[in-house]
């Protein structure tokens, strides 16, 4: 036995290197995180920086302020000559050189090696003058006061200096600082920008385009997604959803052959239920003029094969609208005027009306439409023929532009798609009104399939408004049947005009 193996269509498996929506999503999300840390890292950095800058300069500070206390000291010393004075200024002194010793770096690197020893020596021989000061008389102290006042006039004129230095130095690292800051900004500014273009490209696009091929999918302008994208996830949608389509359409296309298969029953149905009759009639008479034979009086065998002739013409009828209903004609699409097919379809259907039938034609001489002329005769007999027959004694056949409206739908019974005439700028309605009994609204829904009729056997075979409606939707358009307040039936058949027609 033959084994059978049923394989499926498999999405083939992506190589493990292939990029993916999440694998660009997370990397992004990382990258922006590791940006948002560096730029934490150099805020730390620039403000570490800063206080370390400010940190160095108390030392500075601390000299400058000692040498100012020193001169107010000093100028106490030399006013009130007492030791209190004397041992403060001592003190301050002693506090500008401690602080001088323990900022002795900060003040190399501000002021340089040679100001900070100078700025030491000041204050050793301001420090040993000043206790020679304390050793001599009140004459003597009062020669050695100038001198003093120089050195302390040089410290405070060195320290001024050095204190400028440090501000300056704070203030270019302050601005360096503020650079770094935003030179780092405009780093971050940059790479999310970066980061967000890329995730454009390589996500949003990508959805956008997927979302694009869905509408025009919807809207019957293509068959299957196109591939946006290489990654991961797009690839599988893509692959899943038209291997979908695919199936659906399968399915679809085994929905159709159902169908059909279910058409030609109902159609085989029909066919041998409208040829039962004018058959039965045919072999009817042919076995009466068998028994009959030769004895037969000939009014009798005149009569039988005249049954005979009309009933073959009748079933001859019968397939030759039958094969009109299920061929496919090429149509002739020409530019003909609405009034001329109007009054040319009345000439060829009015041997065909009762004379009690009058027929008002409206307002057609301003339109001008492209159609098939036989095939859109064919339409305006059927009707007319249709409403004869029902009984109606006033038929009124008029046109006039109109925009499809999808709310007339709810009023009547509608066969055709409308979805052109939604699109088209401007529409033609042709009505074909009548005075009959009207059509029942439990009829309505059927009165457009093949071999429905409500009238008796033999008198119709039920494709008349079928032939109607195919012949309207090969011409793109759809007809509408209602029933007006003024009674009847009233069919207005759409078909679409182009810009040159509608105006």
């Amino acid at each position: 036995m033959q084994q059978v193996v049923i394989c499926n269509n498999l999405i083939p498996a992506p190589a493990p290197s292939m990029s993916s929506l999440r694998n660009n999503i997370l990397n992004t999300y990382g990258f922006s995180k590791l940006v948002m840390l560096a730029f934490a890292a150099v805020v730390f950095a620039d403000l570490y920086y800063l206080d370390r800058q400010i940190e160095q300069g108390k030392d500075v500070t601390e000299v400058r302020e000692a040498i100012l206390e020193m001169r107010r000291d000093e100028k106490n010393l030399f006013l009130y000559r007492d030791e209190i004075s004397h041992e403060q200024l001592m003190q301050q002194v002693e506090a500008a050189r401690t602080a001088l010793a323990r900022g002795h770096a900060v003040f190399i690197k501000i002021a340089g090696e040679e100001s900070s020893r100078r700025m030491n020596d000041l204050l050793r021989d301001y420090q040993g003058a000043l206790e020679h000061y304390a050793l001599i008389g009140p004459k003597a102290q009062a020669e050695a006061q100038p001198g003093l006042r120089e050195q302390g006039h040089a410290l405070s004129e060195l320290s001024l200096d050095i204190s400028r230095r440090e501000r300056q130095l704070l203030t270019d690292a302050n601005r360096r600082a503020g650079l770094t800051l935003l030179f780092t900004f405009v780093g971050v500014v940059v790479l999310g920008l970066a980061g967000g273009i890329f995730l454009v490209r390589r996500v949003v696009r990508p959805l956008r385009e997927l979302q694009t091929g869905l509408v025009a999918i919807d809207q019957g302008r293509a068959r299957e997604l196109g591939l946006p994208s290489e990654d991961l996830e797009i690839r599988s949608f893509v692959g899943a959803f038209n291997a979908m389509l695919k199936r659906m359409r399968q399915q679809q296309d085994q929905a159709r052959r159902n169908e059909k298969a279910a058409a030609l029953g109902v159609l085989v149905s029909g066919v041998a239920h409208e040829l039962n009759n004018p058959l039965s009639n045919i072999s009817t008479s042919v076995q009466l003029l068998l028994e009959e034979g030769e004895a037969a009086d000939a009014e009798m065998r005149q009569l039988w094969l005249g049954q005979i002739d009309s009933e073959t013409e009748r079933a001859r009828r019968i397939v030759r609208r039958l094969l009109d209903s299920v061929r496919q004609p090429r149509l002739q699409m020409y530019r003909l005027p609405l009034d001329e097919l109007v009054q040319s379809s009345l000439d060829l259907v009015n041997r065909q009306l009762p004379p009690r039938v009058q027929i008002c034609v409206g307002t057609t001489a301003d339109f001008a439409v492209r159609v098939d002329r036989e095939r859109l005769q064919q339409v305006f007999i059927n009707l007319i023929k249709n409403a004869a027959d029902a009984g109606a004694q006033h038929i009124t056949v008029s046109a006039h532009p109109a925009a499809w409206q999808d709310d007339l739908v709810e009023a009547g019974h509608l066969a055709g798609d409308p979805v052109i005439l939604r699109q088209a700028p401007m529409a033609l309605r042709i009505l074909v009104q009548d005075d009959g009994p009207g059509i029942p609204p439990e009829v309505r829904d059927h009165i457009f399939d093949p071999f429905f009729t409500t009238r008796d056997a033999g008198e119709g075979n039920g494709l008349g408004l079928y032939l109607v409606k195919e012949i309207v939707s090969e011409h793109l358009g759809c007809i509408l049947v209602d029933a007006p307040a003024s009674g009847g039936t009233r069919f207005s058949i759409w078909l679409p005009l182009n810009e040159s027609e509608a105006s």
